[in-house]
């Protein structure tokens, strides 16, 4: 609402010298002249009201009249404005107030809730009833039935309002959203009549169907309701439920293909517009292209040749000119990508960089690897072999750098040839992962389990364990994953395990692998139980602590799941929003202390679950156990110490407390009192005594 504005000079002397009949028909003819300057009134009003109780009265008489003449005037929100500044300047004044409560009522009549905001907030009672007045305004913007966007949910109606418990509850999708006053006011964005979102939810049907006849207006349908340029991927969350995922495929390369669509950029970040003309669209794309790095343009070129022939010349022209610009500059890699890509434009013209010149490069395996696209790499090794005598050694090679899938299956199929040496390589890349992460992944997704590549199931399975958190595989993390699904290789090579002792290695890594969903590591596990149901029953190797022990595991466990991993995931999405990931150290610094935490918790987990509390009151004495006091006597110089056995996580060796791992508790175990052992200083002692730890 309005606040009180700085007054003109010539209004000021009129209050300073108390001319009440001046300043009302000053407050007349503005009020003519400019009612909605409610400021200024406002201003006046509370000059005059410090005059005195003349002007008090002056000032409430005249905040009525300007009510009065609002009210004339049909501007309901001025008439309130007007009368909450009369409660507010004279909060005792009941007519007001009943006044106030009868213009909200007026102008808000018809809503489902004016009542319970009412009642919520009284102006009668309330002690600010200006800021009560306020609130009821603030509530009744909003109406059930009403549509609004609820950004990150999408478009829904409003189901609910109740003021008694702050609660305003938007319906999407399904699910009623519940939000705060003062949340609703900040996210719920309303949505105008024949906007593309509020006929997704007045209308699903009819949109439906028009998207399925003209996939581009639609589309431009949406632009328009936003009145901005949006994300590939914000186009088609926007779609959801109009067009079924099974057919969005084909309804974007429909829309796409209207002249005046535009798609700038890649992947799902790629901004969409739409244009006035389609001339104005590919002046657009020309201007963006004449600007492009080399690179760029070749991904221009590719998005945008079939707008027409025209563009698709001029794209054809530029790559070549290009290309002969980079071959100039040394660097040939370049130059056949480019040239290239002008070849595929305008197939009858002659290459600007010819097979024979990139073939004569003198380190023709470095001009493989600095190639980006990967058609024209396909290309330049279909030439290396059609042209070179030693293509074999030059596609060995390559195979290893290789990342993309197709390349490699070229550079596979090509080696058939040599049987013997394309089995080395595959050999080489599945015993060492690391250094050829794609194509080991590639080779793993084609392996038939029970290939002779695989001598033994296990040294392939824990190298899909440890390719879940090895840096190498960052951005191929996703196809690990998948090994673990049902019907996937690591199923597969489980139920290879020769033995149940090796099946219960393999149960033992999975349990610790870190960067593993449950439900990907229960498949694999349920594959080894099948086989070895034997696997079902508790494990000997049991880890036995005190009591304090295992509750202090059990509260770092909780730390870890319920402190340290949530903070974790919200640094590695604050780091994520950082930008480009490969050069994000944040977001590896993030991800590698997840992948730690993960296989930290999966650890501590799989302890506690094998772990057994010690009580001192059933430890038999009768020799040395764990959970028992040694006394020992040194022979030489008859000094005594005391040796206690516990669990590894009791451990305190500069206490003289040693877990039953240690080496020196080894060999005390199951000797008995008037028996000789070693100190850990190698003296030779005799056991005195035998009793429980406490």
């Amino acid at each position: 609402m309005s606040s009180p504005a700085p007054l003109p000079p010539d209004v000021v002397l009129l209050i300073e010298q108390k001319k009440f009949t001046d300043l009302e028909d000053v407050w007349t003819r503005r009020m003519e002249e400019t009612p909605e300057d409610l400021p200024f009134f406002f201003g006046l009003a509370a000059a005059v009201k410090k005059k005195g109780a003349e002007g008090a009265g002056q000032a409430a008489s005249w905040l009525r009249f300007l009510a009065d003449y609002q009210g004339e005037r049909q501007d309901a929100a001025a008439r309130i404005e007007v009368l909450s500044e009369m409660v507010r300047m004279s909060p005792t004044d009941s007519t007001a107030r009943a006044d106030l409560e009868g213009a909200l009522r007026e102008r808000f009549r018809g809503h489902p809730a004016v009542a319970a905001v009412l009642a919520q907030n009284s102006i009668a009672t309330a002690s600010d009833p200006s800021e009560a007045a306020r609130r009821v305004a603030r509530w009744l913007k909003f109406a059930p039935g009403d549509v609004y966007y609820l950004a990150g949910r999408g478009a829904g109606r409003i189901a609910e309002m109740n003021p008694a418990l702050d609660v305003i509850r938007l319906e999407v999708g399904g699910a009623k959203v519940p939000l705060s006053l003062v949340s609703a006011e900040k996210n719920l964005e309303p949505l105008p009549p024949g906007h593309f979102l509020r006929r997704k939810v007045e209308e699903p049907e009819a949109l439906a169907e028009v998207a399925a006849k003209e996939p581009a207006e639609t589309v431009h349908h949406l632009l328009e309701s936003f009145g901005r340029p949006l994300t590939v991927a914000e186009v088609r969350d926007h779609f959801s439920g109009i067009v079924p995922d099974d057919r969005w495929a084909s309804f974007w390369t429909s829309a796409r293909r209207h002249p005046q669509l535009l798609v700038g950029g890649a992947s799902k970040s790629a901004k969409v517009s739409w244009s006035a003309s389609a001339g104005e669209a590919d002046d657009t794309v020309r201007r963006e292209f004449t600007s492009a790095d080399p690179h760029h343009k070749l991904e221009l070129a590719r998005k945008h040749a079939k707008r027409s022939r025209e563009l698709a010349a001029f794209f054809a022209e530029s790559l070549a000119s290009q290309a002969r610009n980079a071959a100039s500059q040394d660097d040939p890699g370049l130059a056949w990508e480019l040239s290239q890509a002008a070849a595929r434009l305008a197939p009858g013209e002659p290459e600007a960089f010819p097979a024979e010149t990139l073939l004569a490069s003198p380190d023709l395996p470095a001009v493989l690897s600095r190639m980006r696209d990967h058609t024209a790499r396909e290309k330049a090794l279909a030439e290396v072999r059609a042209r070179r005598e030693d293509w074999e050694s030059i596609f060995l090679a390559r195979f290893a750098e290789e990342e993309d899938s197709r390349v490699l299956a070229a550079i596979y199929d090509a080696l058939g040839e040599r049987p013997e040496r394309r089995d080395e390589v595959v050999r080489r890349v599945m015993r060492s992962p690391r250094l050829a992460p794609r194509a080991f992944v590639w080779l793993a997704e084609r392996l038939d389990p029970e290939s002779s590549v695989i001598v033994t199931p296990s040294p392939l399975f824990h190298a899909l364990l440890d390719a879940l958190r090895q840096d190498e595989f960052a951005s191929i993390r996703a196809r690990i994953k998948a090994f673990f699904e049902p019907g996937g290789l690591a199923v597969a090579l489980v139920r290879r395990a020769a033995s149940e002792a090796e099946a219960r290695e393999f149960l033992v890594s999975l349990s610790r692998a870190g960067g593993l969903e449950e439900h990907r590591r229960g498949t694999v596990r349920e594959a080894l139980l099948m086989k070895y149901p034997g696997l079902r029953a508790p494990a000997a190797n049991f880890v036995y602590g005190t009591p304090e022990a295992i509750d202090a595991k059990r509260a770092e466990l909780a730390h870890l799941k319920q402190v340290e991993l949530p903070s974790n995931a919200e640094a590695m999405r604050a780091a994520k929003e950082h930008g480009d990931l490969s050069e994000n150290f944040e977001y590896h610094a993030a991800r590698q202390k997840h992948e730690y935490l993960s296989a930290r918790i999966a650890s501590l987990a799989d302890e506690l679950s094998r772990s057994r509390t010690l009580d001192s009151t059933r430890i038999d004495v009768s020799e040395v156990r764990v959970g028992t006091r040694v006394l020992l006597r040194e022979l030489a110089s008859g000094r005594e110490q005391a040796a206690t056995i516990l669990g590894p996580w009791d451990s305190r060796p500069e206490d003289g407390i040693y877990s039953y791992e240690s080496e020196y508790s080894r060999q005390l175990l199951g000797k008995k009192t008037g028996e000789q052992a070693l100190l850990p200083n190698g003296e030779p002692a005799e056991i005195v005594s035998i009793a429980p730890w406490r």
